[in-house]
């Protein structure tokens, strides 16, 4: 068996909810430590480490999400694992390591051979014992002190390897074949990460759902969650359908769907419509139509209210809600967050959203097809048609032979050649002339071309650099305008997109244990070193400034998908 096995800083340890019960509200997170083989929790607020004795080397067979193994001096076993959503137990040699745990920010009293750690809500209580040479030892949370004491004493109970042996045969579902061992590893990998991003029914969500990162996102997310099915799909299609399902949990009766949703509240602002995509998407897997079915109305709503509200001039070009009090952030709903399109902060017809809905009209065409509904069918072949002439009427610029959004009031062109701009290929709305217009800058090492794929905002820019929508490359976006330069016929390239993804994501997974949320375009600079509204701190401190986020959500599932589909279609290993 291949497993993940590299030590990250910062990478996810967390139980599953596709092991049991696992809720926002009850579930502990942990990331891997840097000085220590042992996982800071909730954000660094309790640490359980080992302190190493007589130990001249030790290697690790299994670094997953939830489970940890490994050998002290080539023979002596340790590790940690996730018993449930608030339980982890671990165990080493008594004569190569203690366990040690602290919490320095917290109140801790010792009750017998337990330490308990208190902050007011919750309460984690520490256990170690001594048997047959080894050290077993338990973390657990809850929100009562005798409780936490019981976990932790129930949890010693269990036999560690014999629940490791479990959570490892989940990597058997993991389709390695064909692989390098490298691609092999960094695929289990992903499909370990993804693993994390499950939550089973809580609140609204009356079925399993995802989050991009447990830490420190760990909400719902509208377009992450159909990335994550992506990935999801390859070996558990229920599993993806009902993270996709979920949004219409938190779908208002006016058919708007929030960007960001708990189980219990949502935010205001909406995200990039790749909804019906994804739904499709999982219908050509599986065959599914009752699928198509079920969501169509929801679906069909969705798209309504975007062009009642992100279409107020009613040119068939869509606007995002801008936030002009947010610098960093000025249009959250758009998903780019820095990037300097919004610099100005002024209603723009974009180049984006509008390719979004064109591309989601395409896909909402196959389905209504596909359900006999043939006006439906028609009327958004008629409502895609006329995003598509209003995209090459208003946002294309013939002198630069690129696409750009519109400021609505002033209708002049905002110049800023972004990743953005490459999306009519996605869309399917450009001509062949202007697709080739594209694809020669796609590639033009002067603007867009790298060896890992496009980045975020043009070379030529004067923002370009190395914070995050300005310059960085992001996976989602390689993967959907691969996705376009396919439709078009541009297969080579495609596949040159996508193995560079592949390749960056594989390469900084064996050097650093993680997989990131963005990469350097220039593949110059650590992800890790990158900045992310702000220069990244070091030693890293998330209570502070964020940096490139470990462990992200769908780079894991797209590195899956991109994987994967190219072997379905017969690519050959390198």
């Amino acid at each position: 068996m291949i497993y993940p096995n590299i030590w990250g800083n910062g990478a996810l340890f967390a139980f599953s909810g596709i092991e049991g019960t696992n809720t926002l509200k009850d579930s502990m997170c942990g990331q891997l430590m840097s000085e220590h083989i042992g996982i800071a929790f909730d954000s660094h607020r309790v640490e359980m480490y080992l302190r190493l004795k007589e130990v001249s080397d030790f290697s690790f067979e299994a670094v997953a999400s939830d489970v940890i193994t490994g050998k002290f001096n080539q023979t002596e076993p340790f590790g940690f694992l996730f018993l449930k959503q608030n339980a982890v137990l671990g165990y080493c040699p008594e004569n190569l390591a203690k366990p040690c745990c602290h919490a320095d920010l917290l109140q801790k009293k010792e009750m017998g051979d337990t330490a308990v750690f208190s902050d007011g809500e919750h309460v984690y209580a520490f256990l170690s014992q001594r048997r047959q040479g080894r050290i077993f030892f338990a973390l657990c949370r809850t929100e009562e002190e005798q409780s936490a004491c019981e976990e932790a004493a129930k949890a010693l109970q269990a036999d560690p390897q014999e629940a490791a042996m479990k959570k490892l045969d989940y990597f058997k579902r993991v389709p390695v074949d064909r692989l390098t061992d490298d691609e092999a590893k960094t695929l289990c990998k992903c499909f370990s990460v993804m693993k994390t991003q499950i939550y089973t029914p809580e609140g609204r969500f009356r079925q399993r759902w995802s989050t991009p990162d447990r830490l420190p996102h760990k909400y719902f997310w509208l377009w992450d969650s159909v990335f994550h099915s992506f990935g999801n799909v390859h070996i558990d299609p229920m599993l993806a359908y009902e993270t996709v399902r979920s949004l219409f949990a938190v779908q208002r009766p006016d058919g708007f769907i929030p960007h960001m949703s708990a189980p219990d509240w949502s935010s205001e602002v909406t995200q990039p419509p790749v909804i019906a995509w994804g739904i499709y998407k999982l219908y050509e897997k599986t065959g599914r139509t009752d699928w198509l079915s079920d969501s169509y109305d929801s679906l069909k709503r969705y798209l309504e209210w975007n062009f009642k509200n992100r279409d107020t001039n009613h040119n068939y070009l869509f606007e995002w809600d801008v936030n002009p009090d947010s610098p960093n952030c000025r249009c959250d709903e758009c998903g780019m967050d820095n990037s300097p399109r919004f610099d100005a902060a002024k209603p723009m017809d974009c180049i984006d959203f509008s390719c979004y809905m064109a591309h989601e009209l395409r896909c909402m065409e196959k389905i209504a097809a596909l359900l006999g509904k043939t006006e439906d069918a028609a009327h958004c072949k008629q409502l895609f048609g006329r995003i598509r002439d209003a995209v090459n009427t208003v946002l294309y610029d013939r002198e630069d032979g690129r696409y750009y959004d519109r400021e609505t009031e002033s209708k002049t062109l905002k110049k800023v050649s972004a990743v953005s701009s490459f999306l009519p290929l996605f869309a399917g709305i450009c001509t062949k002339e202007k697709a080739a217009l594209l694809v020669k800058d796609l590639f033009d090492p002067a603007t867009f071309g790298t060896r890992i794929g496009i980045p975020s905002i043009s070379k030529k820019d004067r923002t370009f650099g190395t914070d995050m929508w300005r310059g960085p490359v992001w996976i989602n976006f390689n993967y959907m305008i691969a996705c376009g330069l396919r439709d078009y016929g541009y297969r080579e390239e495609a596949a040159r997109l996508t193995e560079g993804s592949l390749s960056v994501m594989t390469e900084w997974y064996l050097k650093e244990g993680v997989l990131f949320e963005f990469y350097d375009s220039n593949d110059a600079v650590c992800p890790s070193d990158l900045s992310r509204k702000g220069i990244s701190l070091k030693p890293r401190e998330m209570g502070v400034r964020m940096s490139a986020i470990r462990d992200y959500g769908w780079s894991a599932a797209l590195y899956a998908a991109m994987m994967l589909e190219r072997e379905s279609e017969g690519g050959v290993s390198k």
